[in-house]
């Protein structure tokens, strides 16, 4: 577990699970979404840490094992498959300490951390955050989350993403 002043950076649990159900308002009678993301974890393909500030949950990130993205996972490089800051906690410098746990993590597995990041205009903080951090593109160009959605002219929507690297 990681603490910096009022912000504790850990794995998740059930606890958290329930919490994040009633934050982001999980409608009654649905299975728990971020219960799942605990069996993914106890099955060992991928880890999820959460962030509290001021005792106060703000937000989640996930770390895929064995990538999706077929050039990471033949590489074996572990993918960070996403940094979600709850609303009110963002612009705080949250995603920051994420990453700092997610690269600790990482880096007692592999030399690599790889992450996609979306595109358009809701994806401008993250493109930021990975560009300040190191993060390049690693070269081989947009990746279509949904190749079906690749038409002659191409809008800028959530179903493209650029692949990103970095040496840890």
């Amino acid at each position: 577990m990681d603490v910096d002043e009022d912000i504790i950076v850990r794995d998740m649990n059930e606890e958290d699970a329930e919490r994040l159900d009633i934050l982001l308002e999980k409608p009654a009678g649905v299975q728990s979404i971020y219960k799942s993301y605990l069996e993914e974890t106890n099955s060992g393909q991928c880890q999820y840490v959460v962030i509290y500030t001021m005792g106060q949950l703000a937000g989640y990130a996930k770390i895929d094992w064995k990538s999706e993205y077929e050039d990471f996972e033949e590489e074996g490089i572990p993918e960070i498959k996403g940094i979600h800051v709850l609303e009110d906690f963002r612009h705080k410098g949250l995603g920051r300490h994420l990453m700092n746990k997610i690269e600790e993590k990482v880096k007692h597995r592999s030399d690599y951390c790889a992450v996609g990041v979306g595109l358009a205009e809701p994806y401008a903080s993250a493109q930021k955050l990975l560009a300040e951090r190191g993060y390049e593109p690693d070269g081989r160009g947009v990746f279509y989350i949904e190749p079906e959605f690749v038409q002659d002219e191409l809008e800028v929507d959530d179903y493209q993403a650029l692949m990103m690297i970095k040496k840890l």
